[in-house]
């Protein structure tokens, strides 16, 4: 066996541009040996995530762009932003207009943004008065990029890379979080070797998991970054190209 792992992205690679999953992806991953571990890993938390790990009969789940790891439902992995240094980064970030701001905890969100506080997906924010610990990832909403870029988030311990489909919203973590860690520490959890995992992403909270990963598959749809860091490439998300691999290549799972 080549392979005992496959570790997936969601948005722009498993799933459609409508966020549905394919009856052929879904009978691939369902073909895979019993004794695979499926992973799925994600900018979502597990709360946005859980029904797709199901589908794919997916037992681990890296969640918030690697800030926690889910293995049969407990956390083998987790690293917070620094409860101390949040609300010092809040006061300063509040302070650029506009802004919106999301605050990611292990099991919903706080927002800012009334359209999310409206459809029942977030629960709304007080900046003034919030829990500080287990806070995994903060979306800040912006297009003022230039006030962002004057702010050193490595002096908070954080990090702020923005979205390649929408640059006015940047993902603030831990400055140590990516899904490559937390591969590497589900890896060493299980004793898994990562030269026999195969990763798929388009973005570029995927490059250190496609980097740590034995082989790491870019998809047609990837930023140019992923497409040059990958060893393999498949077709589009639209064109279920993770599918389309995984059936090409379930003799290096027998």
């Amino acid at each position: 066996m080549k392979y005992k792992c496959v570790v997936v992205d969601l948005d722009q690679t498993l799933l459609h541009e409508d966020k549905s999953l394919s009856r052929e992806t879904i009978e691939v991953f369902a073909q895979l040996p019993p004794e695979t571990e499926i992973v799925v890993a994600t900018g979502r938390a597990i709360t946005r995530t859980q029904r797709y790990a199901d589908l794919i009969h997916a037992r681990s789940m890296i969640c918030t762009n690697g800030s926690i790891v889910y293995h049969q439902g407990q956390v083998i992995h987790r690293t917070e932003i620094d409860s101390q240094k949040v609300i010092d980064l809040i006061q300063t970030v509040r302070k650029i207009e506009p802004v919106q701001l999301t605050l990611f905890y292990p099991t919903e969100a706080y927002t800012t943004n009334e359209y999310f506080i409206n459809k029942g997906e977030s629960l709304r924010l007080d900046l003034d008065h919030f829990e500080t610990r287990e806070i995994q990832k903060i979306f800040v909403v912006t297009s003022n990029h230039a006030a962002m870029e004057a702010i050193d988030f490595s002096s908070y311990g954080m990090k702020a890379v923005p979205l390649s489909e929408n640059p006015d919203i940047f993902v603030v973590t831990a400055e140590q979080v990516n899904k490559g860690t937390a591969l590497r520490a589900f890896c060493d959890h299980l004793g898994l070797d990562l030269s026999q995992v195969v990763a798929f992403g388009d973005d570029y909270n995927d490059l250190e998991m496609l980097q740590e990963a034995g082989c790491g598959v870019a998809m047609a749809n990837a930023v140019p970054e992923i497409s040059a860091a990958a060893d393999q490439r498949t077709l589009s998300n639209e064109e279920d190209g993770v599918a389309v691999w995984l059936k090409e290549h379930l003799a290096d799972f027998q």
